[in-house]
This record gives structure tokens, C-alpha cells and sequence, in this order.
């Protein structure tokens, strides 16, 4: 068990060090620049809060859509990625084959590109989700 604060917890501290303290006393040429380093902090913090998650869920949700036998019970993360890289191929080999372009197929695979465009954007900017559904 990890003392805490958490790394994530760490990241999300210094995040807010950052923006609320540095970034006002920073020349307007290097504001910019301290914007992207806070940015990617949350998004570290993010990551580092929800694990392999959304890999999992993702690599599940193409397992099932896709017909694909599930490999390792818990695979590490790089057979984890590994496995969702070619999965995603599949998928996109799919896409490209005209397999997905009418009826039921259509209406899975729109959904599961939109869940899995939500999670990211949950990671990257979750205050625009959190502005309502577009």
C-alpha cells in the first residue's frame, strides 16, 4: 500500500499550485507554455487515477462487437495494449470492408467509437463533457 498523498494526488496539487500561483507571475510569452504543462499534468493525474480501465473496457467492448475470444484473464499493460492495438485494426479493417455500414453492426460500432471518443475527452478535457451532452 502506497503512503499517501497518491501520485495522482501529487499531480493534481501541483496542477493547481501551478495555475494558481506561478501562472499569474509568469511574462505573457511563457503563459502559454505553463498552460500546456498543467494540462498535461490533469491528464497524467487523470490516467494515473483510472489505471488501465478504459483500456479494459475498451478491449472488452471490441472483444465482444468484434467476435474475438478474450486472451489472458488480466493481461499485463503491455499485453493489454498490445491486444487492443490489434483489436482496433480489426475494427478498423471492418470499417474499411463496408462491414459496418448499415443495420445492427452500424448502430455497435457507432456506439463504441462514441463511448470510447468520451473517454477520451473524460481524460483530456472532462469539463467539456461536463458542459452537456453535444
Amino acid at each position: 500500500m502506497r503512503d499517501y498523498p497518491t501520485g495522482a494526488q501529487l499531480l493534481e496539487s501541483a496542477e493547481a499550485l501551478l495555475r494558481a500561483q506561478l501562472l499569474p507571475a509568469l511574462p505573457a510569452e511563457q503563459k502559454q507554455n505553463a498552460l500546456m504543462i498543467a494540462k498535461a499534468m490533469g491528464i497524467a493525474a487523470r490516467q494515473l487515477q483510472t489505471g488501465e480501465q478504459a483500456e479494459r473496457e475498451e478491449l472488452a467492448a471490441l472483444q465482444t462487437l468484434l467476435q474475438i475470444a478474450a486472451g489472458l484473464a488480466q493481461p499485463g499493460a503491455e499485453a493489454l495494449r498490445a491486444q487492443l492495438v490489434e483489436a482496433n485494426r480489426q475494427l478498423g479493417r471492418l470499417i474499411r470492408q463496408g462491414g459496418a455500414d448499415a443495420g445492427d453492426t452500424h448502430a455497435q460500432v457507432f456506439r463504441h467509437l462514441e463511448q470510447v471518443a468520451r473517454q477520451k475527452v473524460a481524460e483530456s478535457n472532462p469539463r467539456y463533457l461536463q458542459r452537456g451532452t453535444p
